[in-house]
Order: structure tokens, then C-alpha cells, then sequence
């Protein structure tokens, strides 16, 4: 893929968009009448309180160098590890982030890649940590796309010296339009808990999406709900809490989503290793039919804590490593694998690594 596809990424118009739009109009405001009356019959009495310490930014300097850098005119934060000179990991977390990617199993991960002289790069998205926020126009899909990639330009990635891309939930999401839209750019990705942008109504992009997916296209009322909610299931005591504004990057990043996709048939070329929840196998073979090289990987929970996704992740790397060198081709081994995907469907034997050669969608042209 060229390093510029203007022509991957298009608006959702014409009559769908208008269906869309009256569906958030009105399933949003009678998804807001309920909570209003679960809050009214709960008594709900609590009010918020400005002392609450912000959820901002680590101060842990063990794993990295924080920097920070302008890009497009946007003031981006990140924790740099490992040699300048090496292969570039560009990790996006989930949005919010209330640290999870500084848990002890994935910070070895990062410390793992920076001692095989991978120069470790860790985001904060717009919104989250130390990095600006933005309205809903600048954390559209597209200008989403031209921000990261001339991030990764200024990290000196080019189409002869690709990186590596990881994303989690709404850094997944991200994840798959840079892999589709500045392929070159990008050698090899891994998607976390984030099915593909085009299945966006059919599974919403993050969790806090399950039950208020119209409703978040509201202005100013999701993130109060979404606050007031942490608020509530937060541990007395607790050190920290997510106020409204620290959800305003995540939603609007969310609701750019909703009115773009990937035009059809376009498929990532670069190897992706996909991992979801069990739960999720069915969204997992769908998100995976979008790329060229997929291999499948299922998770009781697709989490930087997950206990089991550093050796995964770090297998996926190695094996993909081997291959490039190797030559080996795409289609090897295709009847076993896609076994695999089927026995992991149907929630047979333990956890499952399966890679999946699927025909281009547009084939049937």
C-alpha cells in the first residue's frame, strides 16, 4: 500500500447518514429518559467534588523518558524506551487511560522489547495523560490518521523503515485505520480488544459503548453519565477518579468513528495479530476478513493485565520476525489454521492461536 490512501477512508452519506442521525436523535434521548429515571428511583444524591485528584499522567520514570512533542500543532506526550536507533513500537493505550498500561506484566513487556533494541514508543492519545485534547472535528478519523503518521515520520519511520504498531480498545481502533491507510508506514500491528471501524454498529468500539451506544453522540451529557458512573463504582478512598473531562478525548474519538469506514473490500496487508474476548470469537473472524495476514488470538480478558498476553504478543513478534525472513508463504498450513479459528468459535480446549488466510473481499467483483 502507498504511504497515502486518501481514497480508504470515506464518509458515511446519503441516506444512511441521515438514518443514523435521527437513530442518535431519538434512541439517544430515550436512552437518556432512562437514566434519568434509574438515577431518580436509586435516590442518587451524590455530588461531584473538585478534590478529587485528576487522573493526568504517570510519574513513573523507571519504565522510560517522558517527552513531548508538537505535532500538526498539537502538543502529544509519550514514554520513550529503548535505543533511538531501533525498530519502532508505537504503543496506543485505551482512552481513558487511568494508568493500565503501567501495570508490572506489561511494563516488562515494554522493557522486553527495548532489550531486543526495539525503541519502545508509549502514547498518550488525545485527551488522555499529558497529551491536548480536542473536539470532535480534530479527533476525526482522518486527522486522527495524519497526526499519528506524521508522529511516526518524526520518530524517523518511513516505508523503508516501518514500525511496529500496538493498539488497545480505542487505540485499537486507530490502530486499524493507520494500518489501512498509511500501510506502508506500518510492518507489522496488534489489535486488542478493538473490532474492525466497518463493525462499528454492529459491536461497538470500547465497552463504555454497550449501553449508550446513540447516546454518546450527544454533546456534554455521555461524559457526565460516564463520570458519574466511575464515580460510583469507585472504591471509597480511592486515590484517583475520571472526571467528565478526562472522558471527552475517549468519546470523541468514538463518535468520529460512527460516520466513517473503510471502503469496501480494502484489506491491511500487514501481518496483524487480533486479539479478543472469548465471548467476542464471532466479531474476532469478522474484524478478521479486513486483513491480508491475520492471526486470531483469544483471551479471557484482551487487557495489558491479562497475564497471558506478553508471551502472545511477544511470540506473535518473533514468529512474524522468522517469516519475513524466511519468505514462508501466506496460504502455508491454511487447513489447520482456519481449523483452529472454527474449534476457537465453538469454545473447544484452551486458549487458542489461530493465523487465517482469508480470500480479498473483492473478489467476488
Amino acid at each position: 500500500m502507498g504511504a497515502k490512501n486518501q481514497n480508504v477512508l470515506e464518509p458515511v452519506s446519503g441516506t444512511t447518514a441521515v438514518k443514523l442521525f435521527l437513530k442518535c436523535i431519538f434512541i439517544g434521548l430515550w436512552q437518556l429518559v432512562q437514566f434519568a429515571v434509574r438515577r431518580l428511583w436509586k435516590g442518587h444524591r451524590r455530588k461531584f467534588s473538585k478534590n478529587f485528584p485528576p487522573v493526568e499522567l504517570t510519574v513513573d520514570s523507571s519504565i522510560g523518558i517522558h517527552c513531548y512533542i508538537k505535532i500538526m500543532g498539537v502538543k502529544y506526550h509519550y514514554v520513550e524506551t529503548g535505543p533511538k536507533n531501533g525498530q519502532v513500537v508505537l504503543i496506543l493505550g485505551d482512552a481513558p487511560d487511568a494508568g493500565d498500561l503501567w501495570v508490572p506484566s506489561w511494563a516488562a513487556v515494554v522493557r522486553r522489547l527495548a532489550e531486543t533494541q526495539h525503541h519502545v514508543v508509549t502514547l498518550d492519545l488525545r485527551g488522555t495523560g499529558g497529551s491536548e485534547c480536542g473536539n470532535r472535528r480534530d479527533l476525526s478519523p482522518p486527522r486522527a490518521v495524519e497526526e499519528l503518521s506524521a508522529l511516526l515520520k518524526a520518530l524517523g519511520v518511513s516505508a523503508n523503515n516501518p514500525a511496529i504498531v500496538i493498539g488497545f480498545g480505542i487505540g485499537g481502533m486507530l490502530t486499524w485505520y493507520l494500518a489501512h491507510c498509511r500501510g506502508a508506514l506500518v510492518r507489522r500491528f496488534v489489535v486488542a480488544g478493538a473490532p474492525h471501524p466497518n463493525l462499528y454498529w454492529q459491536h461497538p468500539p470500547a465497552p463504555f459503548c454497550h449501553q449508550a451506544l446513540y447516546f454518546i453522540q450527544w454533546p456534554h451529557f455521555p461524559e457526565r453519565w460516564l463520570a458519574e458512573r466511575a464515580l460510583a463504582e469507585s472504591a471509597e478512598g480511592a486515590a484517583s477518579v475520571l472526571r467528565a473531562r478526562d472522558w471527552t478525548g475517549a468519546l470523541n474519538y468514538v463518535r468520529g468513528g460512527a460516520w466513517w469506514r473503510i471502503v469496501a473490500g480494502h484489506r491491511a496487508e500487514a501481518p496483524a495479530l487480533l486479539v479478543g474476548a472469548r465471548a467476542a470469537a464471532a466479531q474476532l473472524v469478522a474484524s478478521a476478513q479486513h486483513c491480508a495476514r491475520p492471526a486470531l488470538r483469544l483471551l479471557p480478558a484482551p487487557h495489558p493485565a491479562d497475564p497471558d498476553l506478553p508471551a502472545l504478543l511477544l511470540d506473535f513478534l518473533a514468529v512474524q520476525k522468522v517469516e519475513e525472513g524466511a519468505g514462508v508463504g501466506v496460504g502455508a498450513g491454511r487447513r489447520g489454521l482456519v481449523g483452529r479459528v472454527l474449534g476457537a468459535v465453538a469454545g473447544r480446549g484452551r486458549d487458542l492461536t489461530a493465523r487465517l488466510s482469508l480470500p480479498a473481499l473483492s473478489a467476488q467483483a
